[in-house]
């Protein structure tokens, strides 16, 4: 029985780091993959001073918004808040289903879009 109960807790132990692993290495690689690139594009969160520059740049205009590389989705999301149509496009699909989470807490998800997508290929 002794020895049962170890191999039991062997084998829990081993899904449990397994399993660990495998989600670990699901959540990196989208980060990782873009500095392998050739050309290499990581993620790098827009700041507060360049999502208001963005926005005054759009004073007094109305329409769509587009951002290729669109990370987390910050100034699509700001974008919307002042009235644009905004679609992101964006390859970590992680970055992606963020930006959508962020639209729908934030109110803006019917003025927004995201897409996975390599800017390569938009």
């Amino acid at each position: 029985e002794g020895g049962s109960r170890r191999r039991s807790w062997g084998l829990l132990v081993t899904a449990g780091v397994g399993g660990t692993l495998v989600a670990l290495y699901a959540v990196v690689t989208p980060f990782v993959t873009p500095a392998l690139r050739k050309v290499c594009l990581p993620f790098v969160p827009a700041t507060s001073t360049q999502i208001q520059n963005v926005l005054k740049m759009l004073e007094n205009r109305s329409g769509s918004l587009v951002d290729i590389g669109s990370g987390d989705g910050r100034i699509v999301i700001a974008a919307a808040k002042r009235g644009f149509k905004a679609v992101g496009y964006e390859l970590n699909p992680w970055l992606v289903w963020y930006s959508r989470y962020r639209a729908w807490r934030d109110g803006v998800h019917q003025n927004t879009k995201f897409y996975i997508s390599d800017l390569w290929k938009v």
